[in-house]
């Protein structure tokens, strides 16, 4: 499996940053694409529907959590496998890193160098919306 990571220093607490970007139930704290959402506790585990512009509809199972992260997986056309995670890593006093690590495995491998390249612009794009959220942006 593939992986790429992206992560920034966050000049604030990890509770602080967590309380807007951990919910898995609350990314339109951040996400601004995300027109709406949904969360339900299937028997696979809890499934979050987002509806993208376009009326695009994305379902999204998460697979592990903890304090301070959550992996979740969705059906990628493109993808024989994909699991991406946020988590915020606490640092001195009122410090903190973002990290967003997508592990994946393309259906046709000749597509990895653009696929990681989408992927490494996927979490820039999405820590960047989350320090606008903080107001760090």
């Amino acid at each position: 499996m593939n992986e790429v990571n992206y992560g920034e220093d966050i000049a604030l607490s990890a509770e602080a940053v967590w309380a807007v970007i951990g919910d898995f139930s609350g990314i339109r704290k951040w996400a601004g694409a995300v027109e709406a959402e949904s969360t339900e506790v299937t028997p696979k585990g809890k499934v979050r529907t987002l509806t993208m512009p376009g009326g695009r509809s994305i379902q999204e199972l998460m697979t592990d959590e903890g304090p301070h992260h959550y992996t979740y997986t969705l059906d990628r056309p493109d993808m024989d496998a994909y699991f991406s995670t946020v988590s915020v890593v606490p640092g001195p006093s009122d410090a903190c890193r973002i990290e967003l690590s997508v592990k994946f495995t393309p259906k046709d491998p000749s597509a990895l160098e653009a696929t990681t390249e989408q992927l490494t612009k996927f979490c820039r794009g999405n820590v960047k919306a989350m320090k606008r959220a903080l107001g760090l942006a």
